[in-house]
């Protein structure tokens, strides 16, 4: 009796231990959830915010440096920009834009391997109506070079650079069937590193991309473009290349309230009668650029390559997956070539 006594007497200690015991559990619990999913869902936000904000002020300085490029030489923009985090920095011919047309209808030059640092380019009518072309490259120091196709390439010209223009004529006449111009694209560009991963936004040809972490490239604010339709084909479609200068000022900022000042320093007009018309495009936002022209302007995708029956040399040069647009009249071409001027200084 004694000792069925003391075990009853023994309950009331054993109780509040267990319940201790659970309390603590339960907390311990409750921390380790909160400091592995809560947490964490705090900082994915508060860095969401931070991008979000950020891509705002961007967005609106892009709506002013629309104006400045599309308005005439000399015309100037001021805008307030502010970053809560991350950096803004120039970027120079961070993605490359080539273009590619024809002035005729009865040839269509397949070219490859044509881009910034190349010293050959394969080359061959798609038509099989010239036989050989004659080209000339004009380089942004004044240097023309002169040569012709041989076994379908084109070699011993000097190295290309951004700002090379071709044109080629058949070797039989004088008229010009096409031409080629290859653009680096300046940056203005903002990234920002949280415990999602990486947030970028880069600005350029008056358009913005951004990327989310875990995806790719997206078109923010569309890059400028202009055209005249009718009829189901265009009259005139123009397109705008810019580059941009900061050399009076700090090439690169932290977070902070700055007062952003564009101006126009003008550039040149190209103007072509042309038939076709194919852009290529190398870089991280080439995705997104390729995407918005499909989706926007009646470009179609297509695959541009060589057999090793055509030339074993051109079939080892690999792809390119371009996009190309094409109509049976002409219409004008135009690449707006403007150098924009940047400032900036702490509010």
């Amino acid at each position: 009796m004694q000792r069925e006594l003391y075990f009853r007497k023994s309950e009331d200690g054993v109780s509040p231990i267990i319940g201790t015991v659970l309390i603590l559990g339960i907390m311990v619990t409750i921390t380790g959830t909160m400091l592995a999913w809560g947490i964490p869902q705090i900082q994915q936000s508060e860095a969401y915010a931070i991008y979000t904000s950020a891509q705002n002020n961007l967005l609106n300085f892009d709506a002013d440096m629309d104006q400045v490029i599309l308005q005439g030489d000399g015309s100037s923009r001021s805008s307030t920009v502010s970053f809560s985090s991350g950096t803004f920095v120039l970027r120079e011919n961070l993605d490359e834009i080539r273009y590619y047309y024809t002035t005729v209808p009865w040839s269509d030059p397949k070219i490859i391997g044509a881009k910034n640092g190349a010293k050959t380019f394969a080359m061959t009518d798609s038509k099989s109506v010239v036989s050989d072309y004659s080209v000339s490259l004009t380089y942004p120091n004044g240097t023309v070079w002169t040569g012709t196709t041989s076994s379908k390439l084109v070699t011993g010209f000097p190295e290309l650079v951004y700002g090379v223009k071709a044109t080629y004529t058949s070797t039989e006449n004088a008229t010009q069937v096409g031409g080629f111009l290859i653009y680096g694209s300046d940056s203005l560009s903002y990234k920002y590193s949280s415990v999602s991963g990486v947030y970028k936004m880069r600005m350029f040809n008056g358009g913005l991309v951004s990327k989310e972490p875990g995806g790719t490239f997206f078109v923010s604010s569309k890059p400028l473009i202009r055209s005249t339709e009718t009829s189901g084909s265009y009259d005139s479609i123009s397109l705008y290349q810019t580059d941009y200068n900061m050399s009076s000022s700090s090439k690169s900022i932290m977070a902070g309230n700055y007062n952003f000042e564009a101006r126009n320093q003008g550039g040149t007009d190209n103007s072509f009668a042309i038939y076709s018309l194919r852009m290529g495009f190398t870089g991280d936002s080439s995705i997104a650029l390729r995407n918005y022209y499909l989706s926007n302007w009646g470009f179609d995708g297509n695959t541009y390559y060589f057999t090793s029956s055509e030339s074993t040399t051109a079939a080892n040069m690999g792809f390119e997956e371009d996009i190309a647009y094409s109509q049976d009249t002409a219409f004008d071409f135009r690449i707006m070539e403007r150098t924009i001027h940047v400032t900036l200084n702490i509010r």
